[in-house]
């Protein structure tokens, strides 16, 4: 298949199943950067101001922490938790996994200490790691140290009702939002509050429900020792809402906030996703995948957690309509401490607002039409933006993913863990830029090499467009990683589908070097 005809392919969200080769355990490591003092890593602090979870430190940086809390890793249940780091670089690179049981809410110290391990990620491979061969627990945690700035981390969870692999989180925050979420009969929505640093750390919950907010009275003052995992069932905490927004808040402390999210097929709909939350309302985010598969459909959930109403402009951009191709933009308001949902079609199947806080936005979609969607705030109020792929429990395959928008570019991305076995894998390149050709490499990181994909070498993405790669068609083998470089900041999304059965997860690249969108280029 020729570069030419890949780029004028719409595939829309695709995403992956996938055995992780568990690599053998080494010797037990020091103590972590928890133990060593309480300072957030710099690439933490770099990204505070970006509003960004994850970003790789960069080949310049010694090192770099990573937070993967979003998990369980006991014999039957439903999110097996294992962590996957891939290493682009030409030596091989050191990861000392520290592994957290879960402590009971309520407790004021951790139950017990994270065990700790070394995994050896050899020159321009990855390795993983399944929890459970560590620790026993129903929800794990892991701490991810490693001695490189090149190095990526994601997390993979599994479970009968799906899967998801999504990014760590380079940093903590004082507060995390969470813009989809449900607790209606056939869904389970569960937080965790990670704490690996040596103080402890208190939160409230705020939850925005279909009958306005919620502040149960046991979630006013969750404590979350140091050192420590805790976990909070919101279904039990607020039952049967269509759909929530979250915030969680720090009183003191700081924490890393992320959700379990599953939905169990009764009521139509059969999935599990997970995931760190969105650390900073923005001004801006950019969804690159919209589906062209009509069994998919796609909600994009804009949550306002200011006491201040926020108007948003949305653009979507069709690759029907060639470079440049824009429908007619649309004006949405995002009411106080209220989440609205753009609705770009519906099986029925997943939860939505109530009716007067669901937008239709695919009136005026062709049938078929892939697209990308770019939302800027004008009246200076920022949001918080989740985007939500589902397919009915009826559809084969089936399942649901929820990912985060991005405020940010770069012209380096890395993806952990495909696999092109039993799934497919699409990657989608997204250039923001209103005048000039953004030229792109795939390239695949596996068994000691970095090889561009030569299908692939280079993309050319015009301006203002996307191009949509079905890489599980163009590389083989075990698993991999992808490293996408452009010629300009570019965005870059990944979607994972199983062929057969329930199994889906859809997200943004880790960045190198992320720097934010250029609002004049919308």
């Amino acid at each position: 298949m020729s570069g030419a005809a890949v780029g004028g392919a719409a595939v829309g969200g695709r995403a992956v199943r996938w055995p992780l080769v568990v690599v053998a355990l080494v010797a037990v490591v020091g103590l972590s950067v928890a133990d060593r003092g309480g300072d957030e890593p710099a690439t933490g602090v770099l990204l505070a101001g970006l509003g960004v979870t994850s970003a790789a430190p960069g080949p310049d940086a010694e090192g770099g922490v990573w937070y993967c809390g979003e998990g369980t890793s006991m014999p039957g249940e439903f999110a097996d938790h294992s962590v996957i780091v891939a290493n682009p670089g030409a030596v091989p690179v050191t990861a000392a996994v520290s592994v957290f049981p879960a402590t009971p809410a309520g407790s004021t110290s951790a139950s017990a200490a994270p065990r700790e391990v070394s995994l050896v990620v050899p020159a321009r491979s990855e390795a993983s790691l399944r929890l459970a061969e560590v620790v026993e627990s129903r929800y794990t945690a892991a701490l991810v140290e490693i001695d490189s700035g090149q190095a990526i981390v994601e997390q993979r969870v599994q479970g009968p009702t799906g899967m998801d692999v999504m990014a760590c989180a380079t940093r903590s925050s004082a507060v995390w939002h969470f813009a989809a979420g449900s607790t209606r009969r056939d869904a389970r929505l569960v937080f965790t509050l990670f704490n690996p640093f040596p103080d402890r750390a208190v939160v409230k919950f705020v939850f925005s429900t279909d009958e306005g907010i919620r502040e149960p009275q046991a979630l006013r003052g969750v404590l979350v020792p140091a050192r420590s995992l805790v976990v909070v069932d919101a279904t039990d905490a607020v039952p049967r809402f269509s759909s929530v927004s979250t915030t969680i808040e720090s009183q003191a402390g700081r924490i890393v906030a992320g959700r379990l999210q599953l939905f169990d097929g009764t009521e139509g709909l059969e999935g599990l996703t997970a995931g760190p939350g969105i650390p900073a309302p923005q001004l801006q985010w950019v969804f690159p995948a919209g589906p062209a598969d009509p069994d998919m459909v796609e909600h994009i959930f804009l949550y306002n957690p200011s006491e201040v109403s926020a108007s948003a402009h949305v653009g979507i951009r069709l690759d029907a309509l060639g470079s440049g191709g824009e429908l007619a933009p649309f004006e949405v308001s995002v009411p106080p401490q209220q989440q609205i949902a753009l609705v770009f079609g519906d099986v029925g199947a997943h939860p939505l607002p109530p009716e007067h806080f669901a937008y239709g936005a695919a009136g005026s979609l062709p049938e078929g039409a892939g697209f990308w969607t770019a939302i800027q705030v004008h009246n200076g109020v920022p949001i918080v933006a989740e985007r939500v792929a589902a397919a009915s429990a009826l559809s084969s395959p089936a399942g649901v993913a929820t990912a985060a928008g991005t405020p940010v570019t770069a012209v380096r991305h890395l993806f952990a863990g495909n696999r092109a076995d039993g799934a497919e894998v699409a990657l989608t390149v997204v250039n923001p830029s209103p005048d000039s050709i953004a030229l792109v490499t795939v390239s695949k990181v596996a068994a000691g090499q970095v090889a561009p994909i030569s299908q692939l070498d280079p993309l050319e993405v015009a301006p203002h467009s996307r191009v949509v790669v079905p890489v599980d068609r163009l590389a083989d083998g075990d698993s991999y990683a992808l490293l996408v470089e452009a010629s300009q900041p570019v965005v870059v999304g990944r979607s994972l589908l199983a062929r057969t059965g329930t199994g889906s997860a859809s997200g943004s690249a880790v960045p190198f070097d992320p720097v934010a969108l250029d609002p004049s280029a919308f």
